[in-house]
């Protein structure tokens, strides 16, 4: 009898996934049709069918939140599938300040707004932890839709999720203090058995990774299996979000770790493509049960809408001016700084968890949690929108402000000529730089970076640090006297629009432009771009040609 109730439970559960997969799919396509991200549309849905409105859903909100919870973990195991070691360095190296700053900063003034309120000190810290956090899922799934990841913005707000990740850890562990109260001695053992385990996760994944995964992965067998890589990776994932969430830390975190090690893979690529229509399947279910936590009856009751909507506003100005600042305090450029602070303008999915533990726990009541969780919902309905304008609303504040300030030209950029100006000096644009000087070519570069100027320099080549989608920076590089322009950046929407500005100054000039897909070659075209350079048709041509070598053609 047992084993028939387990049945019919399992069932039911099975039915309450397809209701909340349909509404989101079917809300999800409207929100596209009318210009908003499918996102919003799967929150709708939970929030429609959910135990606030239609109560087609019934059955309970953890075990499918629990399911649901898999689809972040798997988003950042993709993720983690596209990142090697040194682009993790340069994401954490330049972000961990910032994004360490910025933790401590928004849940300092969340605690502090909490207490001038009149919350009790162990709610006020609750409060501080939740705002501290950012939506990993939501943030990511749109920079990435946009192909965001790889602009400047883009690669500083994923850092500063990164490290906004790795708080979760002695952000859940300050629940379990506020809610035992321990001595001092006590507080010293619990930090130092955390510690502990945050290594032990990091030292086990990765030795697995070393020394057992490539034994795997390099057997015969699984090589010409098309299936078995697939399984691995799978297996892979589901183990290191076991291992994280075992010894209390974020499952997503340890699939994200797990990803890092596969992409050294030649697997990597085909573990990437056939985990899709899983991680868009839970992903989807995890944004529509995110719906369901929404609590209409209260929202509307007394003046509970006008507190959210406070609440909502300061997060927004409130998250996006903190991270504004911070980032130019480590000398990140304002427009970058400005949309990283959009793009991070909302309370994360984490946040939910934290909350729940508190309630749980007493450390918040009802009230306050309700508060909380209507407003971070509101938040991550605008956040598509947020994200989708962070660079323009960037843009006209900083031509507000000012701009980036004069800019100084480089020594001896007043009269050069007939020389090549190349905008961005990321990897592509150190070698294009490289082989223009060994052939003799007079060099001016464009970067955003103070650090990417200062390497150019090195290398002999003349540098400006500025957006090259202002005229007068293109003018003190000497465009109206260049030979050619080539435009290395990977983001295809600043390319294009530095494109454009370029066209307006010397419509005549060359132009070679980067595509990082084929999708994006016809916007650069259309922008004006001579000779488009195609990732994607490039890579073909070298396996092709790698290829007919090994074969003896």
């Amino acid at each position: 009898m047992q084993r028939y109730d387990g049945g019919m439970e399992f069932w039911h559960i099975v039915g309450d996934i397809t209701v909340l997969l349909s509404a989101a799919v079917l809300l999800g396509i409207i929100a596209e049709k009318f210009g908003f991200s499918g996102i919003v549309g799967y929150l709708i849905a939970g929030t429609i069918v959910g135990p606030s409105m239609l109560k087609w859903v019934s059955s309970d909100e953890s075990t499918i939140v629990s399911i649901a919870e898999i689809g972040v973990a798997l988003l950042l195991f993709t993720i983690g599938l596209e990142v090697n070691g040194k682009r993790l360095k340069q994401l954490l190296g330049r972000s961990m300040p910032i994004g360490i700053f910025q933790v401590v900063v928004t849940g300092g003034l969340g605690y502090a707004v909490a207490k001038l309120f009149g919350a009790p000190t162990s709610a006020a810290f609750i409060v501080g932890a939740m705002v501290a956090l950012s939506s990993t899922a939501v943030v990511s799934r749109v920079l990435q839709n946009r192909s965001e990841l790889d602009a400047a913005h883009g690669r500083l707000t994923f850092g500063v999720l990164l490290v906004q990740d790795l708080a979760i850890v002695p952000l859940m562990l300050l629940v379990v203090f506020l809610q035992e109260s321990p001595e001092e001695s006590t507080l010293v053992a619990q930090v130092g058995i955390a510690g502990a385990k945050f290594v032990a996760l990091f030292v086990v994944i990765f030795l697995i990774g070393l020394l057992i995964l490539p034994r795997f992965f390099g057997a015969a067998l699984i090589r010409r299996s098309s299936e078995f890589p697939v399984i691995l990776g799978i297996v892979t994932a589901l183990s290191s979000m076991w291992l994280a969430e075992e010894l209390n830390m974020s499952p997503a975190l340890g699939a994200f770790i797990a990803g890092l090690i596969l992409a050294g893979t030649p697997f990597a690529s085909q573990i990437r493509g056939d985990m899709a229509p899983l991680r868009y399947i839970f992903l989807t279910l995890f944004f529509a049960c995110t719906g369901m936590l929404a609590d209409l009856q209260w929202l509307l009751e007394g003046n509970h809408w006008l507190w959210t909507v406070g609440v909502v506003v300061g997060i927004v100005l409130g998250k996006s001016i903190i991270v504004w600042l911070i980032a130019m305090v480590w000398k990140q450029p304002r427009r970058v700084s400005i949309a990283a602070g959009l793009c991070l303008a909302q309370i994360g999915e984490f946040s939910f968890v934290i909350g729940a533990e508190a309630l749980g726990a007493g450390l918040l009541n009802d009230e306050l949690f309700q508060l909380m969780m209507s407003s971070s919902l509101i938040t991550l309905l605008i956040s598509p929108l947020l994200i989708a304008k962070a660079r323009p609303i960037a843009k006209v504040l900083d031509v507000v402000l000012g701009g980036y300030g004069p800019v100084e030209p480089a020594e001896g950029t007043e009269s050069i000529h007939d020389h090549v100006v190349v905008i961005g000096y990321g990897v592509a644009g150190k070698v294009v730089v490289q082989d223009l000087i060994e052939s003799g070519q007079q060099v001016i570069v464009i970067d955003m970076g103070p650090i990417g100027v200062q390497q150019a320099r090195e290398v002999g080549a003349l540098s400006i640090l500025g957006n090259a989608q202002r005229r007068e920076v293109l003018e003190h590089a000497g465009i109206n006297t260049a030979k050619l322009l080539v435009c290395t950046l990977p983001d295809h929407r600043t390319s294009a629009l530095s494109i454009h500005q370029v066209r307006a100054v010397v419509p005549s000039i060359p132009v070679i432009a980067r595509a990082r897909y084929s999708i994006h070659a016809i916007h650069l075209k259309e922008a004006g771009a001579d000779i488009v350079v195609d990732e994607e048709q490039c890579v073909g041509n070298s396996i092709s040609k790698e290829s007919l070598q090994q074969i003896g053609l």
